[in-house]
């Protein structure tokens, strides 16, 4: 078994699963409804009974052992849902930034900010440790169960893609340029190149092509309207259909199916887990650019507000020079 495949992420969170286990407060969300796992789709899904039929019969396939397999299931649908609900900060930001500086171009507006952030700064953005995830994901969307186990050991994956020989996972430009521009580096963690100091100076130098590539990710995926893009139409229907991730933003993981085709070979897929994982990092550096867009309007507003509160209080002197002088 090759490793970083599919089939070592199963065995290896089984391994740590069952080292290290999942706090109780956290877990087996399913005991709360009677009905099981059944009965936990039909209550936290929007799907037609067929198609919760469906996902039941597909969460029946799954790799893990009933009481995992009913955490991963609930804490995955939960993650998305809670991602979901974050896009409008991201739409949010592309919008104030693109009315602060002008042009009509969102895309353009916010390079110009990023510019202007200088090249030493951004390469000093573009760096995220692995650990920071696990700990955005624990902190952030309170997720503790086994499928914190899974997305650990996803992200570890993530790290060593490349040696994986898997196809690209992204399913839009956007998705896939970010995907082939992402490197792990063990001292720094995951990174993009996004500046590079000058040989001999102090200077930075600013990957443009690498800038609006992320530039275009923040607009066109991390803006919404879908958590993740699905698949452009192709000659293959039935292909599409065993990848969970055409549906929707994929509600139903691959590796709770375990019949993708994955190099020839069908087994588990940790595709759409994958995804969600680059996201977050992605996530992580807008959150970033997002405070430092912040920080700035906020000093240049309190500028303004000091300003206007020095022309107040000259107007008010020169009133009083007149008055006494009358």
């Amino acid at each position: 078994m090759p490793r970083f495949s599919d089939s070592w992420v199963v065995d290896r969170t089984l391994f740590d699963y069952v080292q290290g286990g999942s706090c109780a407060c956290c877990g087996f969300s399913h005991l709360f409804n009677p009905d099981g796992l059944k009965g936990l789709i039909n209550a936290v899904s929007d799907l037609e009974t067929d198609a919760a039929n469906e996902e039941y019969n597909a969460a029946l396939k799954s790799p893990w052992p009933e009481d995992m397999r009913d955490q991963i299931w609930a804490d995955r649908v939960r993650l998305r849902h809670l991602m979901k609900k974050e896009m409008k900060d991201y739409a949010q930001f592309v919008h104030d930034c693109s009315s602060v500086i002008g042009g009509g171009d969102d895309v353009e507006a916010l390079f110009q900010f990023c510019t202007s952030l200088g090249g030493r700064t951004l390469m000093r953005l573009f760096q995220m440790p692995r650990v920071e995830l696990s700990e955005r994901i624990g902190s952030i969307y309170n997720i503790h169960s086994a499928f914190s186990v899974v997305l650990c050991t996803v992200v570890e994956q993530v790290a060593n893609f490349k040696l994986t020989a898997y196809d690209t996972d992204g399913r839009s430009p956007e998705e896939v340029a970010f995907e082939e521009a992402l490197s792990f580096d063990r001292r720094g963690g995951f990174n993009l190149l996004i500046a590079k100091r000058l040989q001999g100076t102090k200077d930075y130098q600013i990957n443009e092509s690498v800038l609006r590539m992320f530039i275009h990710l923040i607009v066109r995926l991390l803006a919404g309207p879908k958590l993740l893009h699905r698949a452009p139409p192709g000659p293959k229907p039935e292909q599409q259909k065993q990848d969970s991730d055409d549906e929707d933003e994929g509600g139903v993981d691959g590796a709770a199916i375990g019949d993708e085709m994955v190099n020839g070979q069908k087994g588990p897929s940790f595709r759409s887990d994958r995804r969600i994982i680059r996201l977050l990092i992605a996530r992580y550096w807008a959150d970033q650019i997002i405070q430092k867009f912040r920080k700035k309007q906020k000093e240049q507003d309190e500028k303004q507000t000091n300003n206007g509160a020095e022309v107040g209080e000259a107007a008010a002197s020169v009133d009083a020079n007149a008055t006494n002088k009358d």
